[in-house]
């Protein structure tokens, strides 16, 4: 399940447990993103062991694969789709915790989107079923 996490808390937990937190949060989040989003050409597991052993690496795996994920989350709920791929990408290459915190703050959108079109249409159903009384 894709979880709504603080990005500065992600980003401050990585930093104090010099960088097991972020290993563990690669994982699970790409577990969750292939999940959900059914789409991927990276396995979490091959993810993760390149963010733990070649950072940069990981980086732009994780990067590239949240990336295609997160679209196909967004297209399966009629979500506006953003291509970060590229600067993902590069972000991941060289400053891999940047990548990390796009990506969470990215999924953190997507939940609150989804989470104001169920409001929404909740909403609508109420009026639509007090309209037709008097």
């Amino acid at each position: 399940m894709l979880k709504n996490r603080s990005v500065i808390s992600v980003v401050l937990f990585s930093i104090l447990t010099c960088g097991i937190y972020m290993i563990w949060w690669t994982y699970v989040t790409c577990t969750d993103l292939q999940t959900h989003g059914r789409k991927t050409s990276v396995p979490p597991v091959l993810t993760t062991l390149m963010m733990l052993f070649f950072s940069s690496v990981g980086g732009a795996l994780l990067g590239f694969d949240a990336d295609e994920n997160i679209n196909s989350i967004k297209a399966q709920n009629g979500m506006p789709q953003t291509d970060n791929k590229v600067l993902w990408l590069i972000l991941g290459i060289f400053i891999p915790i940047v990548t990390v915190a796009l990506v969470q703050y990215e999924i953190n959108n997507m939940i609150a989107m989804a989470q104001r079109n169920a409001a929404w249409q909740q909403y609508n159903q109420n009026n639509g079923q007090n309209n037709g009384q008097v």
